[in-house]
């Protein structure tokens, strides 16, 4: 009797302990990160006797967890995956909407600034549409000085979130390596699993992962490991090591990632730090390089072509944009006290990146950020004789140690430095500084175009100067020399070349003289309304309206594929998610049934006890008699 009443007691407490497991399931449906657990039950070992083994009941082994490991990887990478493309398509799409915007982006200045000087060569002599190309030039560059402000403050955000960020990886490392260490003695002291502390470590380590790109490693005390980068340490058992944040090598207030004392910026990657460090180097400095280099190709080309004019003061012109400059920064290391100044070379040569320039104590090189490629360099930098190389001028002023380097960003704040560098209309050199003349006596069919200007320095290019011709192929210059002439070949002298179509006779004379003051010519006026569709960079074959529209394309493909590459790991996500639920998740259907089936195994249970107690009865009541 003894054995049936053990055995139903053992089928009471098992099935006690699968209700109140059930009831947990049910009361927990909708906590997030919550497991779906089951008690695993064990026959108790018979007991023999000569008519066969008489089972001993049932005892409750465990209460396990229903989860899968391969699953629970994924999801960490997936949500890694996802923070960091939500936080790169977020910043794409700001940069996007701020180049491409009709109101505050660049296509309507810009184009209201060659309407303006094509305005201008219409009808040189206004002064009011004079006025109207200076106050054109100032909604430009106005234009250009606000998107850098903005692409700016965007690179201010990304170093505050950073901060941030790196706050709350810290936050959840400590509470990960607590949990590691309440798991683990959970464990030791009861020899089962603590299934709610396992789901909250998952549940943080699926938030450390949306942070950050991590990588796990069980423990045999069942803790778990955490790395980042390349094996830089977050949790070690029940240690947690926090991430730091320190100013760049150059001190451009960038922040770097530190761990252990060491820099891991390039090797953190996923999450919302990556995302961060991503959205930076991917978005906001390619469009910043690309938005300075049209500055400065702008304000090179139109100030190059303006000195080749007069204004109405017979003056050849001077700036009309104020140059923009590149930077430097000075590693932190340096010893010497020399500092680089940026200027321009060869617009059509300039890239888009940064370089470094190292000096080894007798002659400098410079690097390519982003390839490593080393640049060839001329020069010995000197204002006189700069280091020139990838389309850059680089002057250097005091004296370098061996070792210095520099951080050259070319075109990153150029934008932010164009400004209008005229403002009387009267200085404006619309009309072309020479003019052409040919003497009323010559016999030739030879004609003179108008004389272009090559090198508006040269200190002799508005004297006058007679061309006589001494016969068909020859002639002399102020009556001086004998020079061999050939048709449509130009003439150049002090700085202007001339071009003659049809044949000269001997004795006509040609006249090169200044174009004098308030003359009414719309030469140079058509030279800079030309310029907007003149090849420029990359070697000549963009130009600036050109440029700038690549500049807005490519911003917009930039948002596109980061937007697609988003929809795309959301549904990955959503997949990867619903595996879990399915193996994990709570079906409040299910549980329902189990609770009625378990119910009744227990009412089953508490009726072999009443039944052993009957009988056991029975038995004293018959050995009475």
């Amino acid at each position: 009797m003894a054995d049936l009443l053990s055995i139903g007691v053992s089928g009471l407490l098992a099935y006690r302990r699968v209700l109140d497991t059930t009831s947990n399931n049910i009361a927990n449906a909708n906590t997030a990160g919550y497991s779906r657990q089951r008690v695993e039950l064990a026959s108790r070992a018979g007991s023999g006797s000569g008519a066969g083994y008489i089972g001993g009941g049932v005892e409750a082994l465990t209460v396990q967890r229903s989860v899968d490991g391969f699953i629970g990887a994924r999801l960490q990478s997936d949500a890694s995956a996802y923070a960091r493309l939500e936080v790169l398509s977020g910043f794409a799409t700001r940069v996007d909407g701020l180049l491409s915007d009709a109101d505050a982006g660049l296509s309507r200045p810009l184009q209201a600034f060659f309407d303006a000087a094509n305005a201008l060569a219409q009808n040189p002599a206004s002064t009011s549409t004079r006025q109207a190309l200076i106050g054109s030039a100032q909604t430009l560059s106005a234009s250009f000085q606000d998107i850098q402000s903005q692409l700016d403050t965007l690179d201010a955000e990304i170093n505050q979130r950073t901060r941030v960020t790196v706050e709350e990886i810290n936050t959840l490392t400590r509470s990960i390596a607590d949990l590691n260490q309440r798991i683990a003695l959970g464990y030791g002291e009861f020899g089962q699993p603590p299934n709610d502390l396992l789901d909250q470590r998952d549940r943080l380590l699926e938030q450390l992962s949306t942070h950050v790109g991590i990588t796990t490693y069980p423990q045999s005390d069942s803790s778990v490991n955490v790395f980042v980068g390349s094996g830089q340490t977050l949790v070690l058992g029940s240690q947690a090591s926090a991430l730091g944040l320190a100013d760049d090598a150059f001190g451009s207030g960038r922040l770097d990632i530190v761990a252990g004392g060491a820099v891991i910026t390039s090797q953190i990657g996923g999450g919302t730090l990556g995302g961060l460090l991503d959205a930076r180097r991917e978005i906001v400095d390619p469009a910043r390089a690309e938005l300075g280099r049209l500055a400065v190709g702008i304000a090179d080309s139109v100030n190059a072509q303006h000195a080749l004019g007069v204004d109405r003061y017979g003056e050849l012109g001077g700036p009309f944009f104020s140059e923009p400059q590149g930077t430097s920064i000075a590693a932190g290391t340096n010893t010497g006290s020399a500092a680089i100044g940026v200027g321009f070379s060869d617009v059509s040569q300039l890239g888009t990146g940064d370089y470094e320039l190292r000096y080894d104590g007798a002659a400098w090189s410079l690097i390519d950020s982003r390839s490593g490629a080393g640049v060839a360099l001329s020069g010995t930098g000197t204002s006189a004789d700069p280091l020139v190389g990838a389309g850059l001028a680089l002057v250097v002023s005091g004296t370098a140690a061996a070792g210095d380097r520099f951080r050259v960003q070319p075109t990153a704040y150029a934008a932010g430095n164009l400004g209008v560098a005229i403002a009387d209309p009267a200085r404006i050199a619309a009309a072309t500084p020479l003019r052409a003349s040919a003497a009323l006596g010559n016999t030739g069919t030879a004609s003179a175009a108008v004389p272009v200007v090559n090198d508006a320095s040269n200190a002799s290019l508005l004297d006058t100067v007679e061309i006589t011709f001494t016969g068909p192929g020859s002639y002399q210059i102020d009556g001086a020399g004998s020079f061999a002439f050939t048709p449509g070949t130009p003439i150049s002298v002090n700085g202007w070349s001339l071009t003659l179509s049809g044949v000269p006779a001997a004795g006509d004379r040609f006249t090169i003289s200044a174009a004098g003051s308030d003359n009414g010519d719309n030469g140079n006026a058509q030279a800079l309304a030309a310029l907007g569709s003149r090849g420029l960079f990359d070697g000549g074959s963009r130009s600036i309206a050109q440029a700038q529209v690549a500049l807005v394309s490519a911003s917009g493909l930039r948002a596109q594929q980061a937007g697609l590459r988003l929809d795309a790991q959301a549904a990955i996500r959503e997949q990867t998610l619903a595996e879990r639920e399915s193996v994990s998740g709570v079906n409040l259907d299910e549980e329902a049934a189990d609770l009625i089936r378990f119910q009744q195994a227990y009412q089953a249970a508490a009726r072999v006890i009443q039944v052993a107690d009957t009988v056991f009865q029975t038995l004293l009541q018959a050995a009475g008699r």
